[in-house]
């Protein structure tokens, strides 16, 4: 298996800075970061072995971004990353400027961003393109980084499918966003017991429609809120579909016009 090829961090330090005057060049379907300083300067050969030579990700259609099936591929296509080695900025700017600038250009075009000025533009570039901070939120925010993740922290080799969480995970865009954001979206017990949850209740919540994703945020954000309370860490999946279920309840008591119940220890 070949290894992989990652950024210097200077040169990713010198991308970032370059941002505005390389603006007109994330419009471009051709790719332009090779024309940035020479090979030495740019690259660092690692011990990371890809499974095959090149990653290879379905295109994006505007009706179907192919998240599941691409976050698969590239979970599968790195099968020694470890997660430690998944937070290095310098891994997923390579990726995304050059060994899945196709898929970006498909998935996250800069271009529908100019319309609300450079500034706007110039911030989805470093967001989705870079890894803007060291929290783990902006894993979640870079194109190609949040695929990864989004397998990785479902992934269960117990399952028959050990993709079906991933599955319910980028069944939206929203359950997306409101989990992997969100603190307890690095609480594997949370997260799994969450998804889970969606899945148990697949037809009040994940057939689509505004009230259905209204429910799921209001649910995580019980979950996060909940977070405040207590260490989530310390939770099991039992409890934690046990505090889902009673808050769905509510939910839908009070969707009905129902009086919600009381706590049980009110």
């Amino acid at each position: 298996m070949p290894n992989i090829t990652i950024f210097k961090s200077s040169f990713v330090d010198g991308l970032r800075v370059d941002i505005p005057k390389n603006l007109r060049l994330y419009k471009t379907d051709s790719i332009w970061v090779t024309s940035k300083g020479s090979p030495s300067e740019r690259n660092v050969l690692t011990h990371l072995a890809l499974r095959k030579p090149v990653i290879e990700l379905l295109e994006p259609e505007s009706d179907d971004h192919k998240d599941l099936e691409n976050s698969i591929r590239l979970h599968r296509a790195l099968p020694e990353l470890t997660r430690l080695q998944a937070r290095d900025p310098r891994l997923w700017t390579r990726l995304s400027h050059l060994d899945l600038w196709p898929y970006m250009r498909k998935r996250w075009p800069i271009e529908k961003y100019l319309k609300d000025g450079d500034k706007v533009a110039q911030g989805r570039v470093l967001e989705r393109y870079f890894i803007a901070q060291s929290q783990s939120r902006a894993l979640m925010r870079n194109g190609v980084a949040r695929l990864w993740w989004g397998a990785q922290l479902t992934f269960d080799p117990r399952r028959s499918n050990p993709y079906e969480l991933t599955g319910v995970l980028f069944s939206t865009l929203d359950i997306a966003q409101q989990i992997l954001e969100r603190g307890m979206g690095r609480a594997h017990a949370v997260l799994h017991g969450f998804l889970e949850f969606l899945l148990k209740h697949n037809t009040e919540l994940l057939t689509g429609g505004d009230s259905n994703r209204a429910r799921i945020r209001k649910l995580a954000k019980f979950l996060n809120m909940h977070g405040g309370l207590c260490i989530l860490d310390c939770l099991s999946k039992a409890e934690v579909m046990n505090l889902l279920e009673a808050e769905f309840a509510q939910i839908q008591q009070l969707e009905a016009g129902e009086p919600a119940a009381e706590p049980a220890n009110a």
